[in-house]
């Protein structure tokens, strides 16, 4: 019998502590989705530790980076093929650079830019080794690059107009031949390619992480001393785990104010700001409505699914423009009051009607 008692105690053991761990992951998980629009879920995230609200943001934000990141790879890499497609269809033609002599397969001269950049400067980009080109022509383009039969010419505004000789090209790579084709070109690419992304990721990591974290940190400060003044004794890991969770929304937000091409200076501060005030609110208000304990449900988060599956989505393939762009405003829309509706109902329906005093 008590070998049967023992056995007994140590299943209902095991059934709690994996019930506790299902309901971490389920707590850590809709993280992504409940600061949208759960009103008890600011108040119990301000219970928890400091350190996994940080984790949370963490993983939130590194997973933004490696979608974004990914994506740049997607296009970057894909982008290798329109070059191959160049060179098959003699858009660009094929050169082959042999003891300071270019020979060049195609039709010349072959101007590749002749237009302006981003800056409205002209600029320049041509291949001719009959002679019709001999030199750019620096009172029409400020920048350039012309390869004729035994020289690259080159103009920029910082070192002005500049000759090499092809066979000094040859001794800075020690090649010789030196050949530009599709093959060469496109290996030159992906390796390139590879060290953006990696650069990127670094980049994007440190920005939407690291910074992030010292943006929110040192807002949360200035909070802390705000709201001392009305309630003494506040600590301050509520302060910043709200922040912490008040970025998802202000994220969701950002992005589709970005995507409508309706945007202003610091708009992701301010609706941070918007979001973390009112979660502030609801965990150092006094009021009845806000204080009554509530189920967590965590399972409500699972609405926002197919509004987060929309937003990886148009991170890898933008929606058209703009029956796309309306029907993530509208995915995000119902999320939203839906969220709010079926957690206000439950809220609402588990209140205890008070009773008359006697």
């Amino acid at each position: 019998m008590l070998n049967e008692n023992t056995v007994s105690e140590a299943q209902v053991e095991k059934m709690k502590n994996g019930t506790g761990c299902l309901e971490q992951l389920g707590w850590f998980f809709s993280g992504a989705v409940l600061p949208l629009g759960s009103l008890s879920y600011y108040r119990k995230a301000a219970q928890k530790s400091v350190g996994s609200a940080i984790l949370f943001f963490a993983v939130f934000t590194v997973a933004i980076s490696i979608l974004s990141s990914i994506s740049i790879a997607v296009n970057m890499f894909s982008f290798s093929k329109e070059i191959q497609k160049a060179y098959i269809e003699g858009t660009i033609p094929e050169i082959t650079i042999s003891h300071g002599v270019a020979d060049v397969k195609g039709d010349q001269p072959s101007v590749l830019v002749n237009g302006r950049d981003s800056r409205g400067q002209y600029i320049l980009v041509a291949v001719d080794t009959t002679g019709s080109i001999k030199e750019i022509d620096t009172s029409r383009f400020s920048q350039g690059f012309l390869l004729t039969r035994t020289e690259l010419h080159m103009v920029t505004p910082q070192n002005g107009y500049q000759t090499i000789p092809l066979s000094e090209i040859n001794s800075i790579f020690n090649q010789d031949p030196i050949i530009i084709n599709a093959q060469t070109v496109s290996r030159a690419w992906t390796g390139m390619s590879i060290v953006i992304v990696i650069l990127v990721f670094i980049f994007l990591v440190l920005w939407n992480t690291v910074v992030r974290l010292m943006i929110i940190s040192m807002i949360a400060l200035i909070l802390w001393g705000i709201v001392t003044l009305m309630k003494p004794n506040t600590g301050f890991g509520p302060i910043i785990i709200t922040g912490l969770y008040a970025i998802v929304p202000a994220i969701y937000v950002s992005h589709l104010l970005s995507r409508s091409n309706f945007s202003f200076p610091g708009v992701q501060t301010f609706f941070l700001l918007v979001f973390w005030i009112t979660g502030l609110v609801i965990n150092f208000a006094d009021i009845k409505f806000f204080t009554e304990e509530q189920a967590l449900r965590l399972w409500t988060a699972l609405l926002g699914l197919p509004m987060l599956l929309m937003y990886i989505v148009d991170i890898f393939w933008k929606f058209p423009l703009p029956y796309g762009l309306m029907t993530l405003w509208i995915v995000t829309l119902l999320t939203w009051f839906a969220l709010i509706g079926l957690r206000l109902y439950f809220r609402l329906r588990d209140r205890k009607p008070e009773q008359p005093v006697t």
